[in-house]
């Protein structure tokens, strides 16, 4: 009977030990997976954040004058939303367009704007190619692309300045270049 015992008793510490592996491999985990997680927190605080952008130093008269083939005046900060600045080209039936931009700090803002839109019965086109996420949004008269890059949202908007094929050929180009612009600016700093 001692025999058993000593039989049980092995058994008990050798379940014991085996327990403790499982304990053990699991705390090994959970740390991976906490210093993991710590070095992408430390890479985000890292990273640059974006650079706010004034919607007034994206274009100037010449860049605009150059892009749409008339003379355009502008750029002029909207007196009631300092976020839009108004450019208007001259001639004819004068045309309009203006620049709204604003930082974007999530990751699904586009996928958000693009609900609250079509909840207002706006059909959206994406813009493949232009900035990191581009869509069009027409309206009557009017031609807007949203464009999502570096952290900030972008939204242009035509009117009066062809029919929407020529507003969404004008509108790409003014995007490439500010997007260009952009690229050039220099970044905030890290958080700290």
């Amino acid at each position: 009977m001692h025999h058993g015992k000593s039989a049980l008793l092995a058994g008990l510490v050798l379940l014991a030990a085996a327990c403790g592996g499982q304990d053990q491999a699991a705390d090994e985990a959970a740390a991976a997976q906490a210093a993991a997680d710590s070095a992408a927190a430390a890479e985000a605080a890292a990273a640059p954040m974006p650079t706010e952008l004034d919607a007034c130093s994206l274009l100037t008269a010449a860049e605009a004058r150059a892009i749409v083939g008339k003379a355009v005046e502008g750029p002029t900060r909207n007196q009631t939303n300092a976020q839009v600045c108004e450019f208007k080209v001259e001639g004819g039936m004068a045309g309009t367009f203006t620049f709204t931009t604003q930082m974007v700090f999530s990751a699904n803002a586009a996928d958000e704007l693009i609900a609250q839109l079509k909840d207002g019965g706006i059909t959206t086109t994406e813009a493949p190619g232009i900035g990191e996420r581009s869509f069009w949004a027409p309206q009557q008269n009017l031609t807007q692309l949203y464009t999502f890059n570096a952290g900030n949202q972008i939204i242009l908007t035509l009117g009066y300045m062809g029919n929407e094929t020529q507003q969404r050929g004008i509108a790409t180009k003014i995007m490439e270049k500010v997007l260009e612009k952009q690229a050039q600016a220099p970044a905030a700093a890290p958080q700290q």
